[in-house]
């Protein structure tokens, strides 16, 4: 078998889609499929000893005002789907789906004359040239971790203008990926949470969605023997991404004994200033601490070393450093958003979202027991190896590929 991979973003540190792509291609080859990838920037860690890449280039426009506009960029605006990213930047489009989807359809047009493929498999973009791609008689499956209408749902509340939630609402492309989503052979979403969130996004029927838990690599994630530090939390995931519930964690730090410090993996200031700026409100500026992007070992060390991992999330279509910290036999805190509580089971505690005084309360459950932080570290390290390693993904996602292909051919 051969497949095609289309990820409009493919590193692992620029998304939960990076870390899916790079950990199931991987897996997938160990299991005889033939992968090819189509990405685009940033660009995945080297994937060449099991995949063919075709790197895309993109701008990355979005961010950039008219009169900053770098001239190194400028020069480059002669492609026409450059020019088309750029002029529908200016309206406060994210256009990167759609125009990562049609240069991908344009450049398989040129591979097939030498290529056959058996599947496509689309990463999160769900963008227009998935459409044409249907023309050329192969099955398109996309996974879809949640529906972008969450991302949407999150933002709304930290808009304090109508001119920023209309920049919103132009932001997501909700339209195309609702058109484009109803049109594909199959989806993939990573809980059975994610069927009902996205019939009540896209009125996608359930019928076509196949649930496959997102894969870890849990050799890697295991506790490294370090000690463990007391009264230390530990968020791990973008802070841009309002889907996060920072507020409400910093809301219960306030709250917390000041010798509880917080360390978030991501950039702070002055690459990234939402979280700083929440925090600096709130005078915890000596209580937290970015580390920036970190390697795989230094994160190991934090999962580690770290009292409780917490995630104060509005919602998650995974929720994967929970289940990294689980794997490192790390407790976690985490509301009952999304997928977490099917994630997490009865190896964590949850408590409900938007609600800053029950997250202090689970926070301070765990810090007054280590007995409990012990047992819940045990019990969340068997229920990973039992339900998330990378092999079962491929395994699970290999056998959506085989009824997807038997389907689409009975039908032709």
């Amino acid at each position: 078998m051969r497949a095609l991979f289309l990820c409009y973003r493919g590193n692992p540190f620029c998304g939960g889609q990076g870390i899916y792509l790079y950990n199931l291609t991987k897996e997938l080859a160990k299991l005889g499929v033939v992968i090819d990838v189509i990405v685009g920037p940033p660009y995945p860690d080297p994937l060449d000893e099991w995949a063919t890449v075709y790197k895309l280039e993109n701008l990355n426009m979005w961010a950039i005002k008219t009169k900053h506009f770098p001239y190194e960029k400028l020069i480059k605006l002669y492609k026409p789907w450059h020019f088309v990213d750029y002029c529908l930047t200016r309206f406060h489009i994210f256009p990167e789906m759609e125009t990562f989807s049609m240069k991908a359809f344009f450049l398989l047009r040129k591979l097939l004359k030498t290529n056959h493929y058996d599947i496509i498999h689309d990463v999160q973009c769900l963008g227009w040239g998935l459409l044409p791609m249907k023309g050329y008689g192969i099955p398109i499956v996309s996974t879809v971790h949640h529906p972008l209408t969450k991302d949407r749902e999150a933002d709304f509340p930290v808009d304090n203008t109508v001119w920023e939630m209309a920049c919103t609402i132009l932001f997501y492309p909700l339209t195309m990926q609702r058109i484009v989503i109803n049109r594909l052979d199959r989806v993939i979403t990573s809980s059975k949470e994610g069927i009902n969130a996205l019939n009540e996004a896209f009125h996608l029927s359930p019928e076509k969605v196949s649930v496959v838990y997102n894969g870890m690599d849990v050799e890697f994630f295991r506790n490294n023997g370090s000690p463990r530090q007391e009264n230390t939390l530990l968020f791990v995931g973008n802070t841009e991404d309002h889907k996060k519930g920072l507020r409400y964690l910093f809301d219960a730090m306030t709250m917390l004994p000041e010798h509880v410090t917080l360390t978030i993996v991501d950039d702070g200031p002055p690459k990234r200033l939402t979280a700083w700026g929440w925090i600096t409100e709130r005078g915890l500026e000596k209580r937290v601490t970015f580390t920036g992007k970190v390697d795989l070992s230094t994160l190991l060390h934090l999962y580690s070393t770290s009292t409780i991992l917490v995630m104060a999330s509005l919602y998650e279509g995974f929720g994967l450093p929970a289940a990294e910290a689980m794997a490192c036999n790390t407790p976690v805190v985490v509301t009952n958003a999304g997928a977490l509580p099917e994630v997490v089971g009865d190896c964590g505690v949850i408590v409900p979202p938007r609600d800053a005084v029950a997250l202090k309360e689970g926070i301070l459950k765990l810090i007054n027991n280590k007995a409990l932080r012990e047992e819940l570290g045990k019990k969340g390290r068997k229920r990973v190896e039992d339900n998330f390693a990378w092999p079962v993904a491929a395994k699970n996602t290999l056998a959506v590929y085989h009824d997807v292909i038997q389907s689409y051919r009975s039908r032709i």
